[in-house]
């Protein structure tokens, strides 16, 4: 086995930067927007745009990764790589404007972290339409498929075969000798690197490529004199790392690197787990909530929804929050409407205790959705997405089907942060269920996408139905009986006890009376637990 990785004291400080939110900015997305309301726009106001979140007073945002392609176009002169077709970035390589370098001056000139994010397998449509890729074209052997694949026009490298190691480093490589990035971000969660089922058997060949790009890294650190670090964006749960071929215990044991981004749209990240691999090393680990691609059932979700993730991912050892695919502009990029939440939380959740006393949500994940089923199933159309578990939390609590015995719980944990016993604060569950026999499901909970990502419809659940089985449902916090719910807008609701909430992990039960053997279920489709405090 190979000798770890020897990190100089530098290195080892810059790894301990404060990154309170680090924000992952899909910037060429942003940039082609900006392009299109402002054909005649001065590159310098575009670049000021790009900053105008984090320029906004209380706003933190300590680190910026920036995403300036899928990874086989470009928006810079490359030696090897082909530039975007279009023709602003055209004029812009012609007249000598580099629009990526004038990005990360600007972002060093605020004192902000500069990464540059790089996907290992993105989907070659960075400007809209798929783009014939000239490497791609000439090996095809070097690709795979899924049977998602309709997400990508040319196919997948295979991070099997040395031959697209080596092209991945060297694509890479000029970046980090071109630019002053602070750090190389891997994305492995936007587009899978093995064939399905060819993940943790090749776990070896990754291992390698990490190392070798690290190694390379460490060089050129040298020569430029300043630490660069190298992140990866990896599953929430170790089991999910093995899954897609990630031996991350092996890169953490070996010092290949220094920052974690966790997860990409899962509120529930395995972060003890996670604090127990890097415990006496210095690994950094950023949870992180992509608010686009949501979580099934809670894009743009509010304020109390993120204060309430924010909340729990500090109180389980989190370093910091990286925030993916938030408002980072006029409005939000994908659409004209702007969603205020977002600036708020980066005022807000970058500090657990400026969370204190406030109001708060928490909830139990979905599985599924939020890219469309194209990419990944949705819950009630669900069948497991065997290409990768990254992106899909697939090991999610819900939707989940009630018992008609009225002996058998269905048990949901849930993490609750918030210490409320002997306070003001009052407590309460909402569930949102679905009645399987009684029609037609209700709308979908999750983004719709079509040609661009929609809003969140509101899904509640059928009117009838609730009434109907409001009297029925029995609901246990810690095995203590709750009152029994009433009706509010399609959801039940139930209040709780101030003494019932523990501070981290509850268990709740769930049972229903009164139902035939052979009805059909009653399905959970969420569970929340919202804290108010006193004005």
């Amino acid at each position: 086995m190979p000798n770890p990785i020897q990190l100089t004291p530098q290195h080892l400080q810059a790894v301990q930067r404060k990154r309170r939110i680090a924000l992952n900015f899909d910037v060429s997305f942003a940039t082609r927007i900006w392009i299109r309301r402002n054909p005649d726009g001065n590159v310098d106001d575009l670049v000021d745009h790009l900053f105008d979140f984090t320029d906004q007073d209380g706003v933190v945002n300590d680190s910026i990764w920036w995403n300036w392609t899928e990874g086989n176009q470009v928006p810079y002169p490359s030696k090897h790589l082909p530039l975007f077709d279009e023709p602003t970035f055209r004029s812009w390589i012609e007249a000598g404007i580099d629009i990526v370098r004038l990005v990360d001056e600007a972002t060093r000139r605020r004192g902000v972290e500069s990464f540059y994010s790089h996907r290992m397998n993105g989907s070659d449509n960075d400007l809209g339409p798929f783009a014939e890729i000239p490497m791609k074209v000439e090996h095809p052997d070097w690709m795979f498929r899924t049977p998602w694949c309709v997400h990508e026009h040319n196919g997948y490298w295979n991070f099997a075969l040395p031959q697209v190691h080596d092209y991945a480093i060297r694509n890479l490589l000029e970046v980090a000798e071109m630019y002053d990035f602070d750090g190389i971000d891997l994305d492995f969660a936007r587009g899978v690197v093995f064939p399905s089922g060819e993940g943790w058997i090749n776990r070896d060949a990754l291992t390698a490529f990490v190392r070798r790009l690290r190694e390379a890294l460490l060089e050129i650190a040298v020569c430029r004199g300043r630490p660069l670090l190298l992140s990866a964006r990896i599953p929430e749960t170790l089991a999910g790392c093995h899954f897609d071929g990630i031996d991350i215990e092996t890169w953490v044991g070996n010092g290949l690197v220094d920052v974690l981004a966790l997860g990409v749209r899962s509120f529930e990240v395995d972060l003890g787990a996670f604090r127990d691999l890097v415990a006496g090393t210095h690994v950094a680990l950023l949870p992180s909530l992509d608010d686009h691609h949501a979580s099934d059932g809670y894009q743009n979700p509010g304020i109390e929804v993120l204060r309430g993730v924010a909340a729990n991912w500090w109180h389980q050892g989190a370093d910091g929050i990286q925030a993916f695919n938030w408002n980072y502009g006029e409005g939000y990029p994908y659409t004209d409407q702007d969603w205020p939440g977002h600036l708020q939380a980066y005022r807000e959740i970058g500090d657990p205790e400026l969370l204190v006393g406030k109001d708060k949500t928490f909830v139990v994940e979905r599985r599924g959705g939020g890219h469309g089923p194209t990419v990944i199933p949705n819950p009630e159309d669900w069948s497991t997405p065997r290409h990768a578990y990254a992106n899909t939390n697939m090991k999610a609590q819900l939707p989940v089907a009630l018992s008609n015995d009225e002996r058998v719980d269905t048990m949901l944990r849930l993490c609750v942060t918030d210490a409320v016993d002997g306070g003001d604060a009052e407590a309460t569950i909402r569930l949102l269920l679905l009645d399987t026999g009684a029609g037609a499901r209700a709308e979908r909970l999750v983004p719709v996408i079509v040609a661009t990502i929609g809003h969140a419809k509101p899904g509640l659940t059928n009117q009838p139905a609730a009434k109907a089985v409001a009297s029925a449902v029995r609901v246990r916090i810690n095995n203590i009986p709750l009152p029994s719910p009433t009706v509010d807008g399609g959801w039940l609701v139930t209040t709780v006890d101030r003494g019932a909430l523990a501070v981290g992990q509850n268990l709740l039960g769930i049972s229903v009376t009164g139902r035939e053997p052979g009805a059909p279920a009653l399905l959970v489709e969420k569970l929340e637990l919202s804290i108010s405090y006193p004005s």
